[in-house]
């Protein structure tokens, strides 16, 4: 790389250069945030207030075994709010992606009157903020009592946004003889669908079930509003952050931040090139 690099004629060097400086110093304003983080999960509380940006003088790990201790909101432990985050996370993820799966199959492979109507409105649902339909959504919530960790899965299963955009189009790159060659041996068009569509929807379906895991992972607005007696983590450590930061331990505090944080950015890590190519390459065909 480095002798490709020499090769370059001078304009490229420039600029190449300045590219690299540029990622290179964005790259550290994420990361030092995590490593500020960290040193002053490893301090006491005493020593946090007195030297915010020092080293830690004794590296306290025994700090996030505390965390699982004490880290709580109301009766709630953080094991928990860890098993609350687990159950909406992969509950939420199976339910979303998979109507939106069949959403986008069905507009996009049987073309009705209404399917360009029904592809415009989810684009145009896209760009409407939260805040705009959030009294109405809050409303219906309440009437059907949906507020509970099961009926609250309803609110992940609207069928469109991002996954049904990126699906619809990797639906239309698909070739619909392979679904005819179904229907000849005298399969169903379920059958079809889940025995011959969906296996090669596969890899974008990973991609953005690892997408929508992150989502909801870090969702505290929706148990906030419908979970407030089942607080996931993300919900714990707003309601932390809130109610305790200024009479706790804060070094509990950035524990409980970083062990929340470690599963997603292990998750993120490890198929970060499945989600770029993947969505990339579903959201272009079609």
């Amino acid at each position: 790389m480095l002798k490709s690099f020499i090769k370059r004629p001078r304009t490229e060097k420039i600029v190449l250069s300045l590219v690299f400086v540029f990622f290179f110093v964005y790259a550290v304003t994420i990361i030092l945030p995590f490593v500020w983080a960290f040193l002053s999960s490893l301090k006491t509380d005493d020593e946090y207030y007195e030297k915010v940006f020092a080293l830690p003088k004794q590296w306290l790990f025994s700090n996030y075994i505390t965390a699982f201790r004490e880290f709580k909101i109301g009766a709630t432990s953080m094991l928990g709010m860890i098993g609350n985050s687990l159950w909406l996370t992969f509950a939420g993820t199976f339910v979303a992606v998979m109507v939106s799966s069949a959403t986008a199959y069905i507009v996009a492979k049987y073309p009705f009157w209404g399917s360009k109507i029904i592809y415009r409105i989810a684009i145009f649902t896209m760009i409407i903020p939260i805040v705009g339909n959030l009294p109405a959504t809050y409303k219906l919530v309440m009437q059907l009592q949906l507020n509970n960790p099961v009926g609250i899965l309803a609110l992940y299963a609207g069928g469109f946004g991002f996954n049904f955009i990126i699906l619809h189009g990797f639906y239309r790159s698909v070739s619909w003889t392979y679904a005819e060659a179904g229907f000849i041996d005298g399969a169903s068009d379920w059958k079809v669908y889940w025995r011959i569509i969906l296996p090669q929807a596969l890899p974008a379906i990973v991609s953005i079930s690892i997408l929508s895991c992150i989502g909801i992972w870090n969702d505290y607005y929706t148990p906030f509003l419908y979970l407030k007696n089942s607080p996931t983590l993300a919900l714990g450590i707003y309601r932390f952050d809130i109610i305790q930061t200024y009479r706790s331990n804060v070094p509990i505090y950035y524990c409980a931040i970083l062990l929340s944080v470690l599963p997603i950015l292990i998750v993120f890590c490890c198929f970060q090139n499945t989600i770029m190519e993947n969505t990339v390459a579903g959201g272009l065909k079609g």
